[in-house]
């Protein structure tokens, strides 16, 4: 059972946004000594495998998760490669074959989620089609970074799938966390849940859902500038005169551009 210490650093480090995280370590380290370097590092092997962070090997990108982790390394289909991972620098290590190589159905959604993630999606994007225990079940992940700390901001956009390749069932769930701190610190966070119990094509419902997630998201940002923050503002200042707040707020237009997802 971990200790309080050990939960309290585990929980700093859950909550630290994708693009900071070598920081939040550097400050815990020096908060807490030479004591706090075992937890930190399990705490950090935790958040890359939740987080679904790509790692780089041999100059891809790959994404580590829980199904794709054979004892202490991670394997890559598409490449039947196993490696270790630096966690904290993201990289790849220790590579060697691995005799592990997708079926004909895999392969080809594979392929579909290539042409749609690379096409729809900027900053550092990686995708993933992974086995499940089950043959005809597989997982599909796209991790999108774009990290930009010079102009105060950060961005992860993730989805998570199921999908079982005879049934046509798509299950996951699409996660979004932007860190925007000049002037200032806002953090936002959104989640969604999201299905098609009739997905003959995998990759074409998940297109559909994550623009129907996207068209969802800019309507709540437009009603946040035409609403929300008027009422934190008296409507007319010491001036006398009105501010467009709809205009003034929209120029972050936070929830796009900071994840940059541009799907279409």
């Amino acid at each position: 059972m971990p200790s309080n210490f050990e939960t309290i650093i585990e929980s700093i480090i859950s909550d630290a946004p994708s693009g900071e995280i070598q920081d939040v370590v550097k400050d815990l380290k020096t908060i807490a000594g030479n004591q706090a370097e075992e937890a930190i590092t399990e705490a950090v092997v935790h958040y890359n495998i939740k987080n679904l962070i790509p790692i780089e090997v041999n100059r891809e990108l790959v994404i580590i998760s829980e199904y794709n982790k054979k004892g202490s390394k991670f394997f890559d289909p598409v490449r039947s490669i196993a490696f270790s991972v630096d966690h904290l620098n993201r990289t790849g290590m220790d590579v060697e074959s691995y005799d592990q190589e997708y079926t004909a159905q895999q392969k080809s959604l594979y392929e579909d989620l290539e042409r749609y993630a690379s096409k729809n999606f900027t900053g550092d994007v990686a995708y993933a089609v992974y086995p499940r225990d089950e043959p005809d079940d597989v997982v599909i992940f796209i991790s999108s970074t774009r990290y930009s700390p010079g102009n105060f901001w950060n961005g992860h956009w993730r989805s998570s799938y199921t999908y079982n390749l005879k049934s046509q069932i798509l299950k996951g769930t699409i996660d979004i966390d932007v860190h925007y701190f000049e002037d200032g610190n806002v953090n936002f966070k959104f989640s969604k849940d999201v299905e098609d119990n009739a997905a003959s094509s995998a990759v074409v419902s998940i297109k559909t859902l994550e623009n129907e997630v996207e068209a969802e998201m800019s309507n709540s940002f437009s009603n946040l500038n035409e609403k929300e923050f008027k009422l934190l503002r008296r409507r007319l200042p010491v001036t006398r005169s009105k501010i467009n707040w709809g205009k003034g707020i929209g120029t972050y237009r936070l929830g796009k551009d900071s994840a940059e997802t541009q799907l279409n």
